[in-house]
C-alpha cells in the first residue's frame, strides 16, 4: 500500500479518539430524546437523528484532520487558485492527486447530510454557502492557530465536495419522491459530479496522449519579478536551436523491487522493510543502517551505507583518489563509467567531504551515460569512510530531435517569471540579478524521458550565486 494512503488511514484512526466521545454524547442525547418522545407518545424522527449523528462524526473527524493532527508551526497561506491542481499535474503522482481529491471528498458528507436535516439546504445556493462558510471558518482557524495553511484551493475543493454530496443526495431523493419533472431534475443534479468526472478524464487523457511527461520542478505559477533589474554577463544566441529528447525508461514496481533486491544482495545487506512513496521505493535495514532509495522515474538511486557495508580508506579525504573510489564502488557491485573523475570538495560543518563527478552528453552518440555521481566521505580517527552514494547517472537513448527555445528566449522566460526557481527569486526580493551563463542540460520527466532544459547561473546582488532552470521545449 502507498505510504501516503497508510498515513491517511493512520490519521483517521487517531481521529477516532475525538469522535468517540462526541458519538457517546450523541447516543446519550438520542436516548433521552427517544425516551421523551415515547413518554409523550410521539414518533421519534430516527432518520433526522441518525443524519445529525453522522454530521457530528464528520465534524469531529474534519476538525481533527484540519486542526488537531499536529503541532502549531509558522503561519502560511496560498492565494493562487488551482495551485494544487497545477502542482499535481507537474508531479503526476498518486500523493499529489490524492491531496486534491481528498479535499473534495472531505466535504461530500456535509453536502449529503444538510439536505436530510433541513429543507432549506435542498436549495443549491444554501448548501453551497454552508460548505464555503464551513471551509472558510476552518481555513481562518488554521491561519490564526498556525495549524496548517490558509489555502484558497481548499476553499474551492471543499465547496466542490459539498456540491457533489448535495447532488448525490438530491438525486436519490428525486428518484424516491418522483415528483413532476423529476427526470429533468435528476439530470440537473448530475451536472456537478459529471463535470468533475469530465475534467479529471480530460486531465488524465491529455497526459496520456502527450509524447513526453511533465517536469516535476517546472513552475506551477508565474513569479512576479517586475521589480528585478536584470543584467547580462554574456550575449545569448538568438537563432533557432534543436536538441534531442532522450529515453531512459520508467521502472514499474516489479522492476524496481527486483533492482532493490539485487542491489542489496550485491552490496551485502538484507532488506527488512520496503516503503512505497509515489515514485520512490525505499529498501531499508534499521539494524545495520543500510537504506536504498530508488526513483522509479529513471532508475536513479541514493544509498546510505550501513556500518558493515561502508568502505574505509586509510588516508585523509584529500588523499583519496578517483581510482580508490572507483575500486570501492566496483567492490560493492556498482557499475560506473571507467573514465569518470572525482573532485574532492572541502568539508561542511559536519566534517563531511564530497567526492563528485559529472558525465556530460556527447552529441551524436547512440547510447551514452549522463548525470552526476556524488559520494559523501566522513573523516574520523585518521580514516575516511564512504557514508552515502547519490547515483544520478542514467543511460540515454536518442528518441527525437525537437525544436527548442533559443538561449535568448530562455533568458526572456527567466525575466517573465517562468523559471523553476522564480518563486524563490520573488520571495527573496532581490533588486538586481546578473545572468552569468545559459547552458543546455537535460532533466528527467514523469514518463521516463530526459528533456532539454537551460541551466542559468545567476549572480544575486550581495547574496552570492544561484542556479535556475528554464524548460527548453516549445
Amino acid at each position: 500500500m502507498n505510504d501516503f494512503i497508510s498515513y491517511i488511514l493512520y490519521l483517521l484512526q487517531r481521529g477516532i479518539c475525538f469522535v468517540v466521545p462526541a458519538l457517546l454524547l450523541c447516543v446519550l442525547v438520542l436516548a433521552v430524546g427517544w425516551g421523551i418522545a415515547r413518554k409523550r407518545e410521539r414518533r421519534f424522527p430516527w432518520r433526522r437523528a441518525i443524519a445529525l449523528l453522522l454530521l457530528v462524526i464528520w465534524l469531529g473527524l474534519t476538525l481533527f484532520v484540519t486542526l488537531f493532527r499536529g503541532e502549531p508551526g509558522a503561519r502560511q497561506w496560498n492565494f493562487h487558485l488551482f495551485l494544487a491542481w497545477k502542482e499535481a499535474w507537474n508531479q503526476f503522482a498518486l500523493r499529489a492527486w490524492l491531496n486534491v481529491l481528498l479535499n473534495i471528498a472531505l466535504f461530500v458528507p456535509l453536502g449529503s447530510l444538510l439536505p436530510l436535516l433541513f429543507r432549506v439546504f435542498r436549495n443549491w445556493y444554501a448548501v453551497l454557502l454552508a460548505g464555503f462558510g464551513a471551509s472558510l471558518a476552518i481555513e481562518l482557524a488554521q491561519l490564526a492557530t498556525a495549524r496548517g495553511m490558509f489555502d484558497v484551493d481548499d476553499l474551492f475543493t471543499n465547496a466542490l465536495g459539498t456540491m457533489i454530496g448535495w447532488s448525490i443526495v438530491m438525486l436519490v431523493l428525486s428518484a424516491l419522491e418522483r415528483k413532476n419533472g423529476w427526470k429533468v431534475q435528476s439530470i440537473a443534479y448530475l451536472s456537478v459530479p459529471m463535470a468533475l468526472i469530465l475534467v479529471l478524464a480530460g486531465i488524465f487523457i491529455g497526459y496520456a496522449v502527450k509524447p513526453y511527461g511533465n517536469l516535476q520542478d517546472a513552475p506551477a505559477v508565474t513569479a512576479n519579478l517586475k521589480n528585478v533589474r536584470w543584467k547580462l554577463g554574456f550575449t545569448p544566441q538568438e537563432e533557432p536551436v534543436t536538441a534531442w529528447v532522450y529515453e531512459v525508461g520508467r521502472l514499474d514496481q516489479a522492476a524496481c523491487e527486483q533492482f532493490g533486491t539485487q542491489f542489496a544482495q550485491s552490496v551485502g545487506f538484507s532488506i527488512e522493510d520496503i516503503y512505497y512513496y509515489d515514485d520512490t521505493i525505499w529498501f531499508g535495514n534499521h539494524s545495520s543502517g543500510d537504506f536504498l532509495f530508488v526513483n522509479r522515474l529513471d532508475g536513479t538511486w541514493e544509498y546510505n551505507l550501513g556500518r558493515e557495508t561502508a568502505p574505509v580508506f586509510d588516508v585523509p579525504p584529500e588523499e583519496v583518489r578517483s581510482g580508490d573510489i572507483l575500486d570501492a564502488l566496483h567492490q560493492l557491485g556498482i557499475e560506473v563509467p571507467e573514465d569518470i573523475q572525482f573532485t574532492i570538495q572541502s568539508p561542511d560543518e559536519n566534517e563531511f567531504f564530497t567526492a563528485s563527478a559529472e558525465v556530460k552528453v556527447v552529441p551524436g552518440a547512440e547510447k551514452q551515460w549522463y548525470g552526476t555521481l556524488q559520494c559523501d566521505l566522513h573523516y574520523q580517527d585518521g580514516k575516511t569512510e564512504l557514508d552515502q552514494i547519490d547515483y544520478h547517472i542514467v543511460t540515454l537513448l536518442p528518441c527525437r530531435e525537437e525544436s527548442i527555445l533559443s538561449p535568448a528566449k530562455a533568458v526572456q522566460e527567466l525575466y517573465d517569471g517562468h523559471s523553476f526557481q522564480g518563486r524563490i527569486l520573488e520571495y527573496s526580493q532581490v533588486s538586481q540579478v546578473t545572468v552569468l551563463s545559459c547552458a543546455l542540460e537535460w532533466k528527467g520527466d514523469t514518463k521516463g524521458f530526459y528533456q532539454p532544459v537551460y541551466r542559468l547561473e545567476l549572480q544575486l546582488q550581495d547574496r552570492g550565486t544561484m542556479t535556475d532552470y528554464v524548460s527548453a521545449l516549445k
